[in-house]
Order: structure tokens, then sequence, then C-alpha cells
């Protein structure tokens, strides 16, 4: 068997299979946000554009996408979550979120989200792949860093 990930489009079984191994710091961040993780996983794979699963060893150990639901024309909301497993692939995910990015920005002008301010594995990341982190914003009472980026 390959030790490497695969990324292919989600389905409703995803959702199911990863919500109760949500890595803790993103069950802190979509407790924050009023959801469970299943919640948040569902409004991910219904309102995004595109909506991708990460897989390694044919178990969902990911999910992410970008939506421009409730988003000006042009802006994309672009989310990731994961479960424990997604650190044990730093080089892939670094990869692969570049190339996700680069093919987000075909369509949006700017992609954008909130991090928790405490979800540092996450922060760090989207430094790696190019993302700009900005001023803390609070949202229900915790403290978040926005972050975007803008096509080139």
């Amino acid at each position: 068997m390959e030790n490497k990930i695969i990324i292919c489009p989600s389905v409703f079984e995803d959702i199911e299979e990863l919500a109760p191994n949500l890595r803790q710091d993103d069950i802190r961040e979509v407790i924050c946000c009023g959801y469970t993780p299943f919640q948040a996983l569902l409004r991910g794979f219904i309102f995004s554009d595109k909506c991708y699963s990460v897989k390694f060893h044919n178990k969902t150990i990911g999910m992410f996408g970008v939506s421009d639901f409730t988003m000006p024309k042009g802006y994309g909301s672009i989310w990731f979550l994961g479960a424990d497993e997604c650190i044990n692939h730093p080089v892939s995910f670094v990869k692969q979120g570049i190339k996700y990015t680069q093919q987000f920005l075909k369509k949006y002008d700017i992609l954008l989200n909130a991090v928790h301010s405490q979800n540092i594995s996450h922060i760090n990341w989207l430094k790696a792949i190019g993302f700009t982190i900005t001023s803390p914003v609070m949202i229900n009472n915790h403290k978040f860093y926005q972050f975007y980026k803008l096509k080139e």
C-alpha cells in the first residue's frame, strides 16, 4: 500500500467518517462558530462550489472546499477540517494546499476565512501555502485571525 494521500471529490459518507475523528483544534474551532463537527462538515459539503476529501489508506482524514455562499462576487470562503493523521503528511499538505489554492483562484479574486487563534498548526500551514494572516477578530467571544490570499 502506498504511503501517500489521495484527494477526491467528497461524498456524504466522508462526513460521517471524518466527523467523529476531527482534531481537537478543529473541534474547538467549529464549536466556537456554533456547530458540531458533523454540522460544520455538512455545511461545507452542501455550500461549497467544490468540496474534496483527503484519503489515506482509503480512510477520510480531511475535507476542504471553497464557497461563495453569502460572499460578494469574486470572493471565496475557503475551509479545511481534518483528523490527527493530517500532521503525519506535512509536505503533501503544503504541496496540495498550494495546488488547490491556485485552482480555486482561477474562479475567485480572493480566498478568505478565519482561523481560531489557538489553531497553531493551521495558522502555520496557511502561511506556508501563501495566505496572509491579519489582525484578530472576535467570533462568539473567541479570538480568531482572518486570513486571505489574492489572485496574482
